[in-house]
């Protein structure tokens, strides 16, 4: 990308510049004019001067008006006549021209002071600017500012050959409240349970100020609510934005997606940031400035405000197929083929698409005639994360094994969702599909064999002769050990499928057994997983399923629910289950390992991967050990 740049401070250079350009493209696009009004610090010293500024971006020349002044309530004007600056670029072919008139103020008072409005007029459009608050202090709260005298030569080697002094050393001025802060800005804060709540980090600082070595000090949680990251610029180029009547850069830190999983009044944490910033120095100095670099960086910490957001329930009485969807969505189902034979199968595919908390979304309730043999959906989600609020397709392929011949209905498919759009339960309903199987089902064996034997008139010839007959063994049977046993072997069949029922059932109906019964072998499946994502260096995945794993195990061996719960909730359960401190603190150190490496992957290498998958194996392993130990 190539970009041509040039400013004067006369409408004469800028017409000549425009002349140009217009003569070298033939046309220039229409800009999108944008009127700002700034000043150079919210808060002055009483002999300090205070420069006010209106920027006019996107016009032609002759077609802005030089704007008047604006009246000062404890601010006299030295100059009605501004100092004009204007200025064409040209970037890609689109030429971008802007007009600045600034005026000198001086404080009259100390205490605070204001700027009123003024118009600015642009053709036949008139547009007014924000009235603007300055805070006027005593000059000895001010930094002390050196002003170089005009008859002084200037010599930019005679810091070579003199020792520093407070007079030569420059000033750096600290960061202050108002020069870097971040706003978190949701974009509803009353919604109903499950409703999408979109989050907004933006990062403001002021112009000139650099940034190096940014990185969140904690884990940003948001408990009760069910949390998905959206995608936000790694490389972001600010936006010269106005705020209380400062030019700031804005980029956009992070964009999340929260869904409230309870009822009531619910908070999300502060975003915190540790950095360090570097501020324009007072000095004009080059060698100064080039050997105090380093040490003008300060030590910055950042701490967004936390969101409040009021969750209500839905509304009562919902339909009988409401499942908890609530967003906006589009239903359809898909059947492979309708015609088939006896023993094949078919592919019914159920697709949910639209925005909303996809992640979380059941499968519709889904009965096939009982000639087909049904098998558990194959689920697919894809989420999009790119856009300005979480969206995304889901899908549930059932398979279906026709066991027998003739014209079979596979019933509608309803799914109702929420729309907090409407304030509605929208139901959509699928249409009915014909499904003809044909064939003939495999006959059993014993049938067979019974349809293949001898006809019924077809009778053995007598016997002409007397066979040999042999004496049988006259030993009795109630000596013998396999009478007993073939009594015994029915009772054992009986007894192994009534505890196989009973196990069945305690796993039904006991919910702690169920949940400790998996608990290890879902932890070995997620570590599995992460040891895949592991070996394709996808270090996000990697340390989102190894946190998985580990907060499930916790959860399934103290039967309670992983998700929302904090790190503090989380030590106290399994402080109360007796389990060690040290495997307390091993677990702390491992999920702020996994955090780092979600949201901070670029400082964890590839050895710290597999030490931190080879801790978590450990961790669940001497967790179930105490854990058992204490049961």
């Amino acid at each position: 990308m190539k970009s041509l740049s040039f400013s004067a401070s006369s409408e004469a250079l800028l017409g000549l510049g425009l002349a140009l350009v217009l003569f070298a493209t033939g046309e220039v696009a229409a800009q999108e004019v944008k009127v700002s009004a700034s000043i150079s610090d919210s808060t002055i010293g009483t002999e300090e001067a205070l420069m006010y500024t209106i920027t006019i971006e996107g016009v032609t020349t002759g077609a802005t008006q030089m704007p008047t002044a604006p009246e000062g309530d404890g601010l006299e004007l030295l100059k009605s006549s501004p100092n004009t600056q204007s200025s064409v670029s040209i970037l890609n072919g689109a030429v971008t021209q802007s007009f600045s008139y600034s005026w000198t103020y001086r404080p009259e008072r100390e205490g605070t002071a204001r700027l009123g409005s003024t118009t600015v007029r642009v053709g036949n459009k008139a547009y007014r600017t924000n009235e603007i608050t300055v805070h006027v202090v005593p000059q000895s709260e001010r930094p002390k500012r050196r002003v170089q005298s005009s008859q002084r030569r200037f010599d930019p080697f005679s810091s070579l050959f003199r020792a520093p002094s407070p007079e030569t050393t420059p000033e750096i001025r600290r960061v202050r409240e108002n020069d870097i802060f971040i706003r978190a800005i949701p974009n509803r804060t009353k919604v109903v349970q499950n409703e999408q709540v979109i989050i907004e980090y933006q990062l403001f600082f002021r112009e000139g100020i650099q940034l190096r070595q940014s990185r969140l000090t904690d884990s940003w949680d948001a408990e009760g609510f069910w949390r998905e990251e959206l995608e936000v610029e790694t490389r972001p180029i600010p936006e010269i934005v106005v705020e209380n009547g400062l030019r700031y850069n804005k980029i956009i830190l992070k964009r999340a997606a929260v869904f409230p999983t309870y009822v009531g009044n619910l908070s999300v944490d502060p975003l915190r940031i540790e950095s360090e910033a570097l501020l324009p120095s007072l000095s004009n100095d080059p060698f100064q400035l080039l050997f105090s670099m380093r040490n003008r960086f300060q030590p910055v910490k950042l701490v967004s405000p936390s969101i409040r957001v009021e969750s209500s329930p839905l509304p009562d009485p919902a339909p009988d197929s409401f499942s908890g969807a609530v967003g906006t969505y589009e239903f359809s189902t898909r059947i492979d083929r309708t015609s088939i034979l006896v023993g094949e199968s078919i592919q019914f595919t159920v697709t949910i698409s639209g925005a909303g908390n996809l992640a979380t979304l059941d499968a519709p309730g889904f009965s096939p005639p009982a000639a087909f043999e049904l098998y558990e959906p194959r689920v697919s989600l894809n989420l999009n994360r790119n856009g300005r609020m979480l969206s995304g397709t889901k899908s549930f392929t059932y398979v279906l094994v026709a066991r027998t011949n003739g014209n079979f209905e596979i019933p509608p498919v309803e799914f109702t969702s929420y729309n907090p759009r409407s304030k509605k339960y929208v139901s959509n309903r699928s249409d009915p599909v014909t499904v003809t199987v044909t064939g003939t089902a495999t006959t059993p064996a014993s049938v067979v064999a019974t349809t293949n034997g001898l006809p019924v008139d077809d009778v053995a010839a007598p016997f002409s002769q007397a066979g040999d007959w042999t004496r049988l063994n006259p030993v009795p049977y109630h000596t013998m050990a396999w009478p007993y046993a073939a009594l015994i072997f029915p009772l054992l069949i009986l007894g192994f499928v009534f505890g196989i029922q009973r196990y069945q059932n305690k796993l039904a109906g006991d919910i702690t057994f169920a949940r400790n019964r998996r608990a290890h072998p879902l932890a070995k499946k997620n570590l599995k997983k992460a040891l895949v994502l592991m070996k394709k260096a996808e270090t996000i995945h990697f340390f989102a399923e190894l946190e998985r794993a580990i907060l499930g195990f916790i959860g399934d061996r103290l039967n309670v629910s992983e998700r929302g719960l904090t790190r503090n909730q989380l030590d106290d359960s399994l402080r109360r289950a007796d389990v060690p401190e040290s495997l307390r603190t091993g677990l702390k150190e491992l999920l702020n390992i996994c955090d780092r490496g979600r949201f901070a992957p670029g400082e964890i290498g590839s050895g710290k991967l597999e030490s931190a998958y080879e801790d978590a194996s450990a961790l669940i392993v001497a967790l179930g050990a105490s854990l058992d130990g204490n049961s």
